[in-house]
């Protein structure tokens, strides 16, 4: 329980640390850029389905954010030509503004928080560890 105890008291501060950054500097919420770097990956193809997968919440709790972001201007829906009882969800000029600024600010946050540790071989760790829990979260 030590590793575990130890990883999730760390995500929760680092967590808390990037995100007052982002608010020191009039950034978008942590939570907000989250969604907004899935939503550019999906380069304007994507659903509230793949928010929510990729973040890793309910479809219901995705397509509120998705308003929460509508709302702010930062990303817009509109309908899906292969599907008509879904959307697609692009990022609007204003939300790849706010990603292009917030993502400086973030990845300097987490450097300064991850000092001199090599980061590229925690980021590949953290990834093999996820894949192991990828077939558990597909049965849940």
């Amino acid at each position: 329980m030590d590793f575990f105890d130890a990883l999730v008291r760390y995500e929760v501060s680092l967590w808390n640390a990037v995100d007052q950054e982002l608010a020191r500097q009039g950034q978008i919420q942590l939570g907000q850029l989250f969604a907004l770097r899935v939503l550019g990956r999906h380069d304007g193809q994507a659903r509230v389905q793949d928010l929510s997968d990729d973040i890793g919440i309910t479809v219901g709790a995705a397509s509120k954010l998705v308003d929460r972001l509508e709302r702010a201007g930062l990303a817009a829906r509109r309908s899906n030509p292969a599907n008509r009882r879904s959307s697609l969800i692009a990022l609007t000029e204003s939300g790849q503004q706010a990603l292009a600024s917030a993502s400086a600010v973030c990845d300097e946050a987490v450097a300064r928080a991850v000092g001199g540790e090599d980061i590229h071989t925690m980021t590949a760790a953290l990834r093999r560890l996820q894949t192991r829990l990828e077939p558990e979260r597909t049965r849940t």
